[in-house]
């Protein structure tokens, strides 16, 4: 009689799955590394090569707008239709040539001028968020520091109006959680918040620009308008790449900070040996993206029929790329469980490769370097506070991190 093996089956959005992913994708790494999921529809990747391999591979396009009116299901798509004009000119989803002329445009609000200047900012911006809380020796990391650190970082680089900022940042979130693909019962509230969301946040940079035409200072959204008007480019596009910036410098920074303190707190002898050697900081930072990446999958839709690790893709299937998983790939990583600050190398891909490799990879290494230290200088007996649990992001598995992280110093 022959035996037929029934396929093993993996929930990547069962609660304990996104609360502590690690043992499940080294099970689907050593099981089945090329996995497809038929309860979502898409492939997944965990070994580091396949990953890494995908991440350069031109067959794989980054366009995932069909993937928005999945997520609907059976809903109307005209309820997206506001965020649906906002990122489709997100350079994210495009593929080159697009790609390659909006990454050039882009660049021109990071050169190293620009980023030098925003130094400042980010240490002023870290003291006065610190100063709050300072005397009541306890914060939570998520709503007292991570969540306004790069949102404050990111309007003050824009030059956004001090009266606009609250509204911007909420904004921005919204739109950036129904972009996360999140796994909810109510997915028609959070594409209707991120619809209206995206009308009020494009008026106002529509505002903004034209104000700013008139008037060029040294943000990054007059460094923008000028690169776009130098090479005679529509304004009505601007918004999508700020809000592109906004989302991208501001959700993954606002959970790698928690990941990155969570860490720490968990591993006190690697805390004292950054607390003892402040100079590992830049290390530790990199270890930080590894250990408990915060953007752990991407998504990619297949051009054309292809073969990753042994398995037939067919054109148009859905591919996760799971970063997080490549980064405790033991085939690429000694001991990738182990936590250490000074791990060397450390060629983790938390900031993607190829083309898409992160825009903001250099202002979000700026930010946590300077917030982690100035952090453990000023409260250097940073712990857990006992009488509050954090509490861990359970809604997508684009991003990981915490909903509360409360400490005590």
């Amino acid at each position: 009689m022959e035996i037929v093996q029934q396929k093993q089956s993996y929930n990547l959005l069962a609660p304990e799955s996104l609360a502590d992913p690690y043992p499940l994708y080294k099970r689907m790494r050593e099981t089945d590394p090329v996995y497809y999921s038929e309860t979502n529809q898409f492939w997944v990747l965990t070994r580091y090569n396949d990953v890494e391999d995908a991440l350069r591979d031109d067959r794989l396009s980054a366009d995932r707008s069909a993937l928005f009116a999945n997520q609907l299901g059976s809903l109307d798509l005209g309820i997206i239709q506001n965020f649906l004009k906002l990122t489709g000119n997100f350079m994210i989803e495009k593929d080159p040539p697009d790609h390659t002329r909006m990454r050039k445009l882009a660049n021109q609000g990071f050169t190293a001028r620009a980023l030098e200047s925003w130094r400042s900012i980010i240490q002023d911006t870290t003291d006065r968020l610190l100063d709050r809380v300072q005397d009541r020796h306890s914060m939570d990391i998520v709503a007292e520091l991570s969540v306004p650190l790069p949102a404050l970082i990111i309007a003050d680089i824009f030059g956004v109006p001090e009266k606009d900022r609250g509204n911007l940042i909420e904004w921005a979130t919204d739109i950036g959680t129904f972009w996360g693909a999140p796994a909810t019962d109510n997915i028609e509230a959070v594409a209707r918040k991120a619809d209206s969301s995206a009308i009020l946040f494009t008026e106002l940079m529509q505002q903004i620009i034209a104000d700013r035409r008139h008037n060029l200072g040294t943000d990054m959204i007059s460094l923008l308008i000028a690169a776009y008007a130098e090479n005679g480019l529509d304004f009505e596009q601007l918004p999508s790449l700020c809000i592109l910036i906004l989302n991208a410098g501001h959700l993954t920074t606002t959970d790698l900070i928690p990941n990155g303190v969570n860490a720490l707190l968990r591993h006190p002898e690697q805390l004292q040996k950054l607390k003892n050697n402040p100079t590992l900081i830049n290390s530790a930072v990199e270890e930080m993206i590894r250990y408990d990446t915060p953007a752990p999958f991407l998504f990619r839709i297949a051009k054309e029929n292809l073969t990753i690790g042994g398995k037939e893709i067919p054109k148009g299937s859905v591919v996760a790329l799971g970063l997080g998983a490549a980064n405790h790939d033991h085939e690429k990583f000694l001991s990738p469980e182990t936590f250490d600050i000074t791990r060397s190398p450390n060629e983790h891909i938390g900031f993607g490769q190829g083309v898409h490799f992160c825009l903001g990879a250099v202002l979000a290494r700026m930010e946590l370097s300077i917030c982690f230290a100035t952090l453990l200088r000023r409260m250097p007996n940073l712990r857990f506070d006992p009488d509050r649990p954090a509490v861990l992001k359970h809604t997508s598995l684009v991003f990981k991190g915490f909903e509360t992280l409360a400490v005590k110093f």
